[in-house]
């Protein structure tokens, strides 16, 4: 067993963290010797969060700047340096949810989530990539979604700004590997969070019953409390893993990851026509023998390793 995990002269930056998934990770943060920033645009919840922290004898701020603009991320950053200063942590948490069935989705309502999960991870994590960068150490956790990963009926905006961060972290890591700057993603399944009471309102009857059966083994047990451990071991310093996605909760936790086919190699390289295609898809779609990708240069090698093999 490892010893406790302790976070004694270190600064956390939690955004959404005045509900939910961000309070919890805030409030076990500051309970292991963390000092926080409490990021929320309700200014009265970020109070309430670092209230509480102080109620414990810990440290934090209230922070209310939205993280949907590069100045408001920039802000945010700023309050964790001007406070305290320092930032070893982000903990991009902030979100939001606008359903609608894809044709009825209005332009405003896509921009305005996009905003908040994927432009918002970048204008905080940029600032703080920058400090740790110098400092040569940091942390990084980004937020996805199996609505991003696997998708999910009335959820174009909130899939794509999910999937978005899927690649943003990607790229944060493999910047930031040589400089001890490490950034994972995980995948929350927790229903006591403000954003998933919303998900319960304009979703199709017949796809709420689907969730609801498939979440009742676990329904109990989709709590902050069963994200929260995973979250705290990925913000710490002794995190050896990056570029890793997790899926977290109801008692569980499972790499997630993106994986390529061996695939089909046409003739000479060169694709002949969409009927020769057509004729070796089930080939191409073939999964045995798959690799796990964590850049574009490697697929190009996993795929000259298997045209060697489909030549020899």
């Amino acid at each position: 067993m490892v010893g406790e995990l302790r976070f004694d002269g270190e600064v956390a930056i939690v955004t959404g963290a005045g509900n939910g998934l961000g309070r919890g990770y805030a409030l076990e943060l500051a309970a292991r010797g963390a000092t926080v920033v409490c990021n929320d645009v309700d200014e009265a919840a970020a109070g309430r969060t670092a209230d509480e922290i102080h109620g414990h004898g810990g440290r934090a701020v209230a922070q209310a700047t939205s993280v949907a603009s590069a100045e408001g991320g920039a802000a945010i950053v700023q309050a964790a340096i001007d406070a305290f200063g320092s930032v070893e942590i982000v903990v991009n948490n902030a979100g939001q949810l606008r359903p609608a069935p894809f044709e009825d989705m209005t332009a405003a309502s896509f921009e305005e989530v996009i905003a908040t999960h994927l432009l918002g991870a970048f204008y905080v994590t940029q600032p703080a990539f920058r400090f740790m960068k110098d400092a040569g150490y940091g942390r990084i956790v980004f937020t996805s979604s199996s609505s991003g990963i696997y998708g999910s009926p009335w959820a174009a905006n909130y899939a794509a700004a999910k999937t978005g961060v899927l690649g943003l972290c990607n790229v944060v890591s493999l910047e930031g590997a040589a400089h001890g700057i490490r950034a994972n993603v995980v995948v929350p399944q927790a229903l006591d969070t403000a954003i998933g009471a919303e998900r319960t309102q304009p979703y199709p009857d017949e796809y709420l019953q689907e969730m609801l059966r498939a979440f009742k083994p676990f329904m109990r047990h989709t709590t902050v409390d069963n994200v929260t451990p995973l979250v705290v071991y990925l913000a710490h310093r002794s995190c050896d893993v990056t570029q890793q996605i997790y899926s977290v909760g109801c008692g569980h936790v499972g790499r997630v990851f993106v994986g390529v086919a061996p695939g089909w190699f046409a003739p000479d390289l060169t694709l002949p026509s969409a009927e020769e295609v057509v004729d070796h898809l089930s080939e191409a779609s073939e999964l045995t023998g798959f690799g796990i990708i964590d850049s574009a240069t490697k697929e190009l090698r996993f795929m000259a390793e298997q045209l060697g093999g489909a030549r020899a």
